[in-house]
């Protein structure tokens, strides 16, 4: 495949093109990458994940702007791992790419089925992240997961040693990241409203198992406007990480 080819898979036969998909890209991850036990996250961020990163094993859920998601595939694919994408036909690709994500290692199922959870389950075999939107196709939206269905998919990620990442919630989470745009900034620099958009502020909070919420608030720069690599980046404005807390201990009298 080439670096702008992006695999689709539409309605015909989604089992047997999920399967192809997954054994395309299964042999796609650099063999560096396929033993981190961590898959990495934009360099900005790394401070509000207790292992610097994505664990791998681990089901992930993802609330609010999907800055951070595109973010995390860009920076994944960027290292060499490959990356599935279920559901998600309007997430901007376009803007991964501007963010250094590596086209050629993304699968993309569009109109997974009645069954998109079966399709991710597929695909975690063999591909370092699955990202699972809540679009079914046609219009249909997935609706609540039941925690029995989560903890097979939870039970097959960690097996396989890859990572699930959710876009909405997901009964028992590893890690939750919540993120919301708060301001936007405009080129040349003018009164609010005016003048073209040059970058935007994100506001991200990430609750992990066993550590206090950290949270963080990023600028996404475009080129021009203080990025000298010619990509969109995250930049940390402000970070908060906050130490686990510990077990008090009282003495019996």
């Amino acid at each position: 495949m080439t670096r702008s080819e992006v695999v689709n898979a539409g309605q015909r036969d989604v089992p047997g093109e999920v399967e192809e998909l997954r054994r395309r890209l299964a042999g796609m991850s650099g063999d560096t990458v396929s033993e981190t036990s961590v898959l990495p996250v934009p360099d900005a961020m790394t401070p509000l994940f207790p292992r610097g990163g994505l664990s791998r094993g681990t089901v992930v859920a993802s609330a609010g702007a999907t800055t951070v998601p595109m973010a995390i595939i860009a920076e994944t694919t960027r290292v060499g791992a490959t990356v599935a994408l279920v559901g998600l036909p309007r997430l901007n690709l376009a803007a991964a790419m501007d963010m250094g994500a590596d086209l050629s290692r993304v699968a993309v199922v569009t109109e997974p089925g009645v069954d998109p959870l079966e399709v991710a389950g597929v695909l975690l075999d063999g591909i370092d992240l699955v990202v699972l939107g809540p679009e079914l196709g046609h219009g249909r939206m997935r609706g609540p997961v039941a925690p029995s269905r989560a903890r097979v998919l939870a039970g097959r990620a960690r097996k396989q040693s890859s990572t699930l990442l959710v876009l909405g919630d997901w009964p028992g989470a590893a890690v939750r990241i919540s993120s919301e745009v708060t301001d936007y900034q405009h080129v040349p620099a003018r009164r609010s409203g005016y003048g073209r958009i040059g970058g935007f502020g994100v506001d991200v909070q990430v609750s992990a198992s066993g550590a206090r919420p950290s949270t963080g608030r990023f600028d996404l720069v475009t080129p021009g406007m203080g990025d000298e690599q010619g990509v969109l980046q995250l930049v940390a404005v402000d970070v908060d990480v906050r130490a686990p807390a510990r077990p008090k201990l009282a003495v019996a009298n």
